[in-house]
């Protein structure tokens, strides 16, 4: 997918840019209405836009998809990857339908959930998850990642950064990191910076 810029996509529900960030949220109050999930400002919406795949380190995410539940979040994944994956999330969306939506993969779809979606999580080094990360980033969206050369791990007493970076490999890093992330979401100027920061400078 070539990068387009929030503010020339025609395909999302608000053009928007780092100057015009608060455009992002209507975003995300169309797309829960379209894909079926309560909307709520306070709860973010983590997405998934790469394959459920072995290469792409998805049994991280398996490993503590409990205690992400249990977390004020929202959850959308693109419907693509290996049959084991795809089972499991269409399992758990259907015991948390108003938690978790499956949607077609294609590149409409994929842009309206960067445009909608606060937080991607990116849980391997793979080609595929760094492209989404840098794909997601110019749409303000927060990666929780390791550490890349293109991510800076947000330091709130500095108050600069980009991204929530954990241990490689970590489960139980990703997960903290998660939280972590979560924790400065409720506080909205901080986190509309850390937005701005991971987009590009390109309007």
């Amino acid at each position: 997918m070539p990068t387009i810029t929030p503010a020339y996509d025609n395909k999302i529900y608000q053009k928007y840019s780092k100057k015009m960030i608060q455009n992002k949220e209507k975003n995300k109050i169309a797309f829960c209405q379209d894909f079926d999930l309560p909307y709520d400002k306070k709860i973010p919406l983590l997405c998934i836009t790469y394959p459920l795949a072995d290469n792409n380190n998805i049994n991280i995410i398996q490993d503590v998809m409990n205690g992400i539940l249990e977390q004020p979040v929202e959850i959308v994944l693109m419907g693509i990857g290996t049959e084991k994956y795809q089972k499991y999330f269409t399992d758990l969306s259907e015991k948390n339908p108003k938690q978790i939506s499956i949607i077609p993969d294609n590149d409409e779809n994929k842009r309206k959930v960067y445009a909608a979606s606060n937080i991607i999580l990116i849980p391997a080094d793979s080609n595929e998850c760094l492209k989404e990360a840098q794909n997601a980033m110019q749409y303000g969206v927060v990666p929780v990642i390791s550490d890349q050369d293109f991510v800076s791990n947000y330091d709130p007493v500095q108050e600069n950064g980009n991204a929530f970076v954990y241990s490689k490999g970590s489960p139980w890093s990703f997960f903290a990191t998660l939280v972590r992330a979560l924790e400065n979401f409720r506080f909205p100027y901080d986190w509309k910076n850390i937005q701005v920061s991971a987009m590009s400078d390109e309007e």
